[in-house]
């Protein structure tokens, strides 16, 4: 029997005689010795061998204390336990008898290991569990006829067959975490300089309204000293405005910030690089490719930042939330909700209340960087994982011991969100087209609160090309009017081109103020798409264009679609 599971035995005093359930008291079943293999008589024993000799049925009588002499007194017991009421008719002495340890023993030996093996449970695997097997379980409940006897018989193999699963169980927990663990490592890289350059990012805007400077705008260092109110960023034009400029209070037009080695959108300078990179190289032509490092900012992005604080600031510090909250913000293709709100919200966010957050945690396309913030003592750093499912078990860990914050950018192959991530214990955006499908099982898991970024104003767009001619310039002086005028032309020139790109594409910074390239790209596209519109498919885009049908997902609607917030009578979130 050792032999064949590499059981430990019980030592001699132990007594291979005495029953199962009398050592049960000061011993549990066995766990990990357990195998699916193990014979039944063994886990009925309990590992112990079986009787060598078996008592007869006058000691028996001896042992409760009964001298009467009976017919059958020489009969062995394990012939007696077959049939007792047949050796002992006396109720009252059969049951003292049977209570014998050893007598219990013989029960379990040759009375329920013979009827379990012509039932066909011959290990524990067979036995299974308590949902299995249960016709020839019923049999062997039926053959023995003894409750007592079948309700140690199941509590036995019961709790071995449990002992075995659950020391599987955690043998494949052990292996996971161990895959895990080398996954997180393997998958892990830090990123040098990443940090710094993101937590340290410089600012810069465009001032309008100056004299004497092109367009009236000049480009200033550093954040402005008016920054936009909520109510100057909170604008929801009506159905019939959404082409009307937006209304402007102040002379501030944009902001722009700058990480010297990237975000996490165009990947950092010092990461390996991926292929899959939204960062384009400049080409040539009229605009060179739009620097992978400024963050171009305006009201829109601004609007996304104010809601968000306002639910980040009731869950982590005014406590009013019973859960987080969980926002999906929404925006056309192409107008920078993924590069522009997504690296303004991770800026403000590491600098939030003083450091208030330990970690950001960054997906997008098939990585995610997970932005550990400056602690006394100890740096911030950057890490990339190159596998999502690392990073998601790694935040995991973390979402019961630190604050973080979770940013979600859906690519054009609309992954969605895990649903393993820790929403319950950190608020999340998820950056999205209009696409249903990549988020509404998030919304309505989540309930989160959506948030639409409307398309540019061309006065952004020209206040965005206006601070690429003018920034760096020195201050315009006599000695140095050749270069302002230089400027000045370069700026006409692509203000004029930048007029035909929107006219043709319509305001989509991607697109518009991007090298000559990409937009010819956009161009074949939009001519593609407005040559598949035709009679079958016609009633569709009208229906978009009159909001009377949902955005559709095809590349038609992509193409060829904004989408815009506008006023009407909703539960105070966004709609479009």
């Amino acid at each position: 029997m050792a032999e064949r599971n590499q059981l430990v035995l019980p030592n001699e005093g132990g007594g291979a005689g005495e029953p199962p359930l009398v050592r049960a008291r000061v011993e549990s079943v066995p766990g990990p010795r357990w195998m699916l293999s193990s014979d039944v008589a063994d886990v009925l024993l309990r590992g112990a061998r079986p009787p060598d000799n078996v008592m007869l049925l006058s000691e028996c009588l001896e042992r409760v204390g009964c001298d009467e002499r009976v017919a059958n007194g020489n009969v062995r017991m394990d012939v007696v336990i077959q049939r007792p009421e047949w050796f002992i008719p006396d109720a009252d002495l059969r049951e003292m008898i049977l209570s014998l340890p050893e007598c219990q023993t013989y029960a379990l030996v040759y009375r329920v290991v013979p009827l379990l093996r012509r039932k066909g449970i011959t290990d524990l695997k067979q036995w299974g569990g308590a949902d299995e097997n249960t016709d020839a379980k019923r049999a062997v409940k039926d053959g023995l006829a003894d409750d007592g006897l079948w309700n140690t018989t199941r509590g036995l193999l019961d709790s071995a067959f449990n002992a075995v699963k659950d020391a599987e169980a955690r043998k494949k927990e052990r292996i996971e975490r161990e895959r895990v663990r080398n996954a997180v490592n393997a998958a892990a890289e830090v990123i040098p300089g990443a940090f710094e350059s993101v937590f340290e990012a410089k600012w810069s805007h465009v001032l309008s309204g100056e004299a004497g400077m092109p367009l009236g705008m000049r480009v200033v260092g550093g954040l402005p000293e008016n920054f936009w109110s909520y109510a100057d960023v909170n604008h929801s034009p009506l159905p019939l405005e959404v082409d009307r400029e937006v209304p402007r209070s102040g002379n501030l037009e944009i902001m722009v910030l700058s990480s010297e080695d990237g975000w996490p959108y165009t990947q950092f300078r010092n990461e390996t690089r991926s292929v899959d990179n939204n960062a384009e190289v400049g080409r040539g032509g009229v605009f060179n490719a739009q620097r992978s490092e400024d963050v171009y900012i305006r009201r829109e992005v601004v609007r996304v930042w104010y809601i968000v604080e306002e639910q980040t600031r009731a869950w982590y510090i005014e406590r009013k939330l019973v859960k987080p909250k969980s926002f999906v913000v929404v925006g056309t293709p192409g107008i920078g909700k993924s590069f522009a709100c997504g690296s303004f919200l991770l800026y403000q966010l590491l600098h939030y209340k003083n450091k208030l957050l330990d970690v950001v945690a960054y997906f997008i396309r098939d990585s995610a960087y997970v932005i550990h913030n400056a602690r006394p003592g100890v740096p911030g750093r950057v890490v990339k994982y190159s596998d999502q499912r690392a990073a998601v078990l790694k935040i995991n860990w973390m979402a019961y011991r630190k604050r973080g914050f979770v940013i979600v950018d859906i690519s054009e192959k609309g992954e969605v969100p895990s649903r393993e991530l820790p929403t319950k214990f950190w608020p999340a955006v998820v950056l999205t087209s209009p696409d249903v499908n990549h988020y509404d099982s998030w919304v309505k898991d989540r309930g989160g609160i959506m948030v639409i970024v409307n398309c540019d104003d061309e006065r952004d767009l020209v206040a965005f090309v206006a601070w690429r001619v003018l920034r760096g310039l020195p201050d315009k002086t006599e000695d140095n009017a050749g270069l302002w005028l230089d400027a000045e032309k370069i700026l006409k020139e692509q203000l004029e081109v930048l007029d035909k790109r929107i006219q043709t594409v319509g305001p989509l910074p991607r697109f518009v103020l991007d090298d000559d390239k990409t937009f010819k790209q956009r161009e074949t596209q939009v001519i593609a798409m407005l040559n598949g519109i035709n009679e079958n498919n016609r009633a569709n885009y009208k229906g978009i264009l009159s909001c009377k049908m949902n955005w559709q997902n095809d590349d038609v609607t992509h193409k060829l679609v904004k989408i815009m917030r506008v006023r009407f009578k909703t539960n105070g979130e966004d709609t479009f």
